[in-house]
């Protein structure tokens, strides 16, 4: 029985080790897919996974109508959508005719189009741009509301909320984001340093995927000695 339950426990180490080193090498990745660029790097893989486009945004641009989706800025042609030449690759969740230009809201940026030639005028993620008599604005992760007289030049502009409504507010934060928050490593370093939190985790799970192998490995050439 003891032999059993040592047999059980070393395939399942095994079994498990492999799952380990995966998640472990995965999450250093995950953590730092901008800085590694791998939201870049396009493989030529379909399935379950496989992207397909998915129009976020539409735009009258004098006689022809422009999309934004996830993989950027199209035409549509009798029918058939036809990449805007020199438009960001961006997914573009919004967009608004400023003269001669275009802006555009994107995951990662706020865009001035102009001619054939895109220029960011904003970094970060952007929902949506508009235009009215003074000028334009966007609202934007993290920042909230912009604004610009000329659509080239950003700057933050501040709103005050109605005290009844701040008041109003729910107090605290939910469990179940303080769970999230934890799980993420946000509770501990905050949004900006999570990842510190998560390559210990991807560290951790590396570290005893090699471990857990290494030990296998070194247990069944003792046994191929040992019946040598």
């Amino acid at each position: 029985m003891k032999h059993s339950m040592r047999n059980w426990h070393t395939w399942g180490s095994l079994v498990l080790g492999v799952p380990l080193l995966l998640v472990g090498l995965t999450t250093f990745f995950i953590a730092h897919d901008k800085a590694l660029g791998t939201k870049d790097i396009m493989l030529p893989i379909q399935g379950a996974g496989y992207e397909e486009m998915e129009i976020r945004s539409s735009l009258q641009q004098g006689a022809e109508q422009w999309i934004g989706t996830k993989q950027g800025v199209f035409r549509v042609e009798n029918g058939k959508a036809l990449l805007v030449e020199g438009a960001p690759t961006d997914e573009i969740r919004d967009m608004v005719s400023a003269g001669d230009a275009v802006l555009m809201a994107g995951k990662k940026a706020l865009w001035r189009m102009e001619g054939a030639a895109a220029t960011k005028v904003f970094k970060g993620d952007c929902w949506q741009v508009a235009a009215h008599a003074t000028g334009y604005s966007a609202a934007c992760k993290d920042v909230g509301l912009l604004a610009s007289a000329d659509g080239k030049a950003w700057s933050a502009r501040a709103v005050e909320f109605p005290e009844e409504v701040l008041t109003a507010l729910p107090k605290g934060m939910a469990l179940s984001k303080v769970i999230m928050d934890m799980h993420t490593g946000k509770l501990f370093f905050g949004k900006e340093y999570e990842w510190i939190w998560i390559d210990l985790l991807g560290l951790a799970c590396v570290a005893l995927g090699i471990t857990g192998l290494v030990m296998w490995m070194r247990s069944r050439r003792q046994r191929a000695g040992v019946a040598g």
